[in-house]
């Protein structure tokens, strides 16, 4: 008779923590905010540098860069999506020369 109340709360411990998982988990992906800087080239002919998007971002926002990704579209020849661990532990998504 014990066995089967110990297996019971178990299992429903476990239900409750497999819950509680799924929702601290879709809590955690609803947090990723989208942020923008608008930049324009100084020269027509050259492309913004990586280093001018990296200046860019790290003057406007304070954290840690996980990463660096080009979207380049005809309409937006410069875009990059920065990845960034504001120091308050945001996640965060930064749209930069991507236009509207």
């Amino acid at each position: 008779m014990d066995f089967k109340k110990s297996i019971s709360a178990a299992m429903c411990g476990a239900i409750i923590a497999g819950i509680s998982l799924l929702s601290v988990s879709s809590a955690a992906s609803a947090a990723d905010t989208k942020y923008k800087i608008s930049m324009k080239r100084a020269n027509p002919a050259e492309p913004i540098s990586r280093d001018g998007i990296l200046s860019a971002v790290k003057s406007k926002y304070k954290g840690r860069i996980l990463s660096v990704q080009e979207k380049p579209s005809p309409s937006t020849p410069d875009c990059h999506i920065v990845r960034m661990l504001s120091l308050d532990g945001e996640y965060m998504t930064i749209q930069v020369a991507c236009g509207n």
